[in-house]
C-alpha cells in the first residue's frame, strides 16, 4: 500500500514547550516514529511525506487551503492508494469541506486526521486517528475526501464525509457531522462498518474546479442568531449572506430590524442562504420567510456552504 502523507501543522504536528503547544518542525517525522512504535511497522506500506504548509490552524486563511488543496490536487494521480492529512482540529472543518468539494467523489480516498493533545499526551487521539485513516484506506471502502476522528476513549472511530462537518461546540474538541450522517465507523480490529444510512448528495459527485481562494473571503457573511441581536451593516463588496439558524430552523422574523435588514439585502440583490433548516412540520414564523426572500437551504452545514460559496463565487 503506497501512501502520500501531508503534513501542515497543527496540534498533531507542535509540541508542548515552556506551558505553550507550539510547531514543530521535526513533529512530522516523530508522528510517524510514534505510530510505528504504538502500533508497529507495516512492512506493505510505503509512505512518502509532503509539507507544502506549516502553521497553527487557527490562523488558517485562503491561502493555507489552497496551498493544501493544491498539494493533494498535485498528486491525485501519482499511484497512491491513498492521501493522509494532519491538520489542526480548530479549522479542521474548513480545509476538509474545501477539499471534499475540489475532489467530488470519485478520488482515491484523502483522509485529514488531526489530534486533540499533542500526541505525547497519553490522551490524545492523534495516533487513533491516524491508525483508523490507514484502516479506512486499507479497506478500500470509499472515494473522496473524509475525516478520521475518535471523540473520546471509549467510543470507536468514526469515518465522517469531508463536506458533512459541523462546528465545534465551545470549549469541545469532539467532532461531529450533520444530523449524524456518519459514513461509517473502524473498530479496533480496523475493520470498517458502513453506516447503512448514509448517501452522498449527488450535487457533490461531481468535483467543483479550483482555482484557488482568496486570503480574506470578501463575499460572503455569516451570520448567527442570539436573542436581541442587531443586524450588522453589511459591505459593498458582500454577495451573498449565510444565515445560521437557531436548532429549530427558525430565526426572528418579527422584529423591525430583522425586517428591514432582509428587504434591504433584497433591494441590494443579496442573497440571503438560511442553514439548519431540516423536513418536517414548520413553526408559524417560517411563514415570512418566502416574503423576506430568504432561501432556506437545507441539509448543509453552514461551514460547507460557506466554503462552497467561497469556492465558486
Amino acid at each position: 500500500m503506497k501512501i502520500l502523507m501531508v503534513f501542515t501543522g497543527g496540534t498533531i504536528g507542535s509540541t508542548l514547550q515552556d506551558g505553550y503547544i507550539g510547531l514543530d518542525s521535526g513533529k512530522p517525522y516523530k508522528l510517524i516514529e510514534s505510530y510505528k512504535t504504538r502500533y508497529g511497522s507495516d512492512p506493505d506500506t510505503e509512505i512518502t511525506t509532503l509539507e507544502p504548509v506549516n502553521f497553527l490552524s487557527e490562523n488558517s486563511t485562503g491561502t493555507y487551503i489552497t496551498a493544501i488543496v493544491n498539494a493533494v490536487l498535485e498528486h491525485l494521480d501519482d499511484g497512491y492508494d491513498g492521501i493522509i492529512v494532519t491538520h489542526g482540529t480548530d479549522t479542521l472543518q474548513y480545509t476538509a469541506a474545501a477539499l471534499g468539494f475540489a475532489l467530488g467523489t470519485d478520488s482515491v480516498p484523502v483522509c485529514l486526521v488531526s489530534s486533540d493533545y499533542p500526541v505525547e499526551d497519553p490522551d490524545a487521539n492523534g495516533l487513533i486517528n491516524l491508525h483508523g485513516a490507514f484502516a479506512f484506506i486499507r479497506s478500500k471502502a470509499g472515494r473522496g475526501a473524509f475525516v478520521v476522528y475518535r471523540n473520546n476513549p471509549e467510543d470507536v472511530t468514526v469515518i465522517h464525509r469531508a463536506t458533512k462537518l459541523i462546528a465545534h461546540q465551545t470549549l469541545s474538541s469532539e467532532l461531529f457531522s450533520i444530523s449524524d450522517e456518519i459514513y461509517g465507523v473502524i473498530d479496533e480490529d480496523g475493520r470498517f462498518t458502513p453506516n447503512p444510512g448514509y448517501a452522498d448528495n449527488p450535487d457533490e459527485a461531481a468535483p467543483i474546479p479550483f482555482t484557488g481562494l482568496t486570503d480574506t473571503c470578501t463575499k460572503v457573511m455569516r451570520i448567527v442568531p442570539f436573542p436581541g441581536m442587531v443586524y450588522p451593516d453589511v459591505p459593498e463588496s458582500v454577495r451573498c449572506i449565510i444565515h445560521e439558524s437557531f436548532h429549530s430552523g427558525t430565526i426572528n422574523t418579527a422584529s423591525n430590524d430583522s425586517r428591514r435588514f432582509f428587504d434591504e439585502m433584497n433591494s441590494r440583490g443579496i442573497r440571503v442562504y438560511l442553514t439548519g433548516i431540516t423536513p418536517g412540520a414548520d413553526y408559524e414564523s417560517t411563514k415570512l420567510y418566502s416574503d423576506l426572500h430568504i432561501i432556506p437551504v437545507p441539509g448543509i452545514s453552514p461551514i460547507a456552504l460557506y466554503m462552497k460559496l467561497w469556492m465558486t463565487l
